[in-house]
């Protein structure tokens, strides 16, 4: 037979139901509780126990007794049926009063701000109840949002009574919530909150080089060596250039003069930030980078977006032509498809099989040149 506290645990258990019920104005009482029935075999005393706990512990609930007279235990009075009549006896029970009383303010006013956000009570109920603090600034957030979408001011800029650090601090349910709040040509895919719902945001900077100074006034770009935020760099909507990117700052620095190219520093970070700039399909894209795992991975994942990216120096020649200057690699635990040519592929190979790492900055400087003169001179398709 359950005990007092087994019974609050289970009237527990059915609480996210009761909330979904207050949503939908369904009918959720009265609610019975399972528990055991008295064993003809169990001890006398520990029945004796079990019935006194029952009723003194003043649970609220309605128990319904019978009595029974048995060759065991001769005539007693036992609990038949435990339910909750009313939804004051269970929350009474369940220490749930104040709370209830919140959500269902909270409910009111998401129904007259914001009654798309109706589906989100239904289905997330208690995380309402753990939000019931922050939750008209949420409403607030997304009412705005949905007057104004995607407004292009920092999250401190909107007009709003919540803190300047509000939104950041409930990015989470916040893209649950504008998910459904906003209609689908108010988002973009993207991983970053700022970006998907229109808010600016202290972008990325993409710094790049021309490697031809005949490009400044055609791109006007008026210096050979600048940062451009993501975004802008972005719109550029240049064509029929070269692009070389490489991952090392000082081997970006010291990339060589080459006709109607661009020098971009990818920073470890080169598949990453440039996924998402189309008119890199209208370029020819090279790359250089570390020949190690890492390495590859980073150009596979270019690879994915421009499949025609061209490595330079990323070759099983060029491990076995500087093993000296070769260091331990770094394992990884990616798991993706790799998309390499057959010497790539061999370099790779060798760079698993000894843990080898070619850092590119280790390639002298003389050598690098001709290799990038020789790569973009014979593999170039622009001219």
């Amino acid at each position: 037979m359950l005990a007092p506290d087994d019974i609050r645990r289970r009237a527990q258990t059915r609480y996210a139901d009761f909330l979904r019920s207050v949503v939908n104005g369904t009918a959720f009482f009265p609610l019975p509780v399972r528990f055991g029935k008295p064993s003809p075999t169990e001890d006398f005393a520990k029945l004796r126990r079990e019935i006194n706990a029952l009723t003194e512990a003043n649970l609220g609930c309605h128990i319904d007794w019978t009595e029974v007279n048995s060759r065991r235990w001769g005539k007693q009075r036992l609990p038949e049926r435990v339910e909750f009549a009313n939804e004051t006896s269970y929350l009474r029970t369940l220490g749930k009063t104040k709370e209830v009383t919140r959500f269902r303010e909270s409910l009111a006013l998401t129904r007259e701000r914001c009654p798309s956000l109706i589906s989100f009570f239904q289905e997330r109920p208690l995380d309402v109840v753990e939000l019931a603090d922050a939750w008209l600034g949420l409403l607030e957030v997304c009412y705005y949002l949905q007057r104004h979408p995607r407004p292009n001011l920092y999250a401190r800029e909107l007009p709003l009574s919540v803190d300047t650090k509000f939104v950041e601090r409930h990015q989470s349910v916040l893209t649950r919530l504008l998910t459904i709040a906003l209609p689908p040509d108010a988002t973009v895919e993207s991983e970053r909150f700022e970006e998907r719902f229109g808010l600016r945001f202290d972008e990325p900077q993409i710094r790049l080089r021309l490697l031809d100074e005949s490009l400044r006034v055609p791109l006007g770009i008026p210096f050979d060596d600048v940062s451009l935020p993501l975004n802008q760099f972005r719109n550029l909507g240049w064509k029929k250039l070269r692009v070389l990117v490489s991952e090392n700052k000082m081997t970006f620095l010291t990339l060589p003069s080459t006709p109607r190219t661009v020098g971009i520093w990818g920073a470890g970070n080169a598949a990453a930030l440039l996924h998402n700039v189309p008119w890199l399909a209208n370029c020819d894209l090279f790359y250089w980078g570390d020949v190690d795992v890492q390495g590859f991975e980073i150009l596979t994942r270019l690879r994915e977006v421009f499949p025609k990216t061209q490595s330079i120096m990323m070759d099983a020649a060029i491990m076995n032509c500087f093993r000296e200057l070769c260091r331990p690699g770094i394992p990884s635990k990616v798991k993706i498809k790799l998309r390499l040519t057959n010497s790539e592929e061999k370099a790779r190979e060798l760079a698993c099989a000894s843990n080898l790492r070619l850092e590119q900055e280790k390639i002298p400087n003389q050598f690098a040149t001709a290799a990038i003169n020789g790569a973009l001179s014979t593999r170039c398709g622009l001219e």
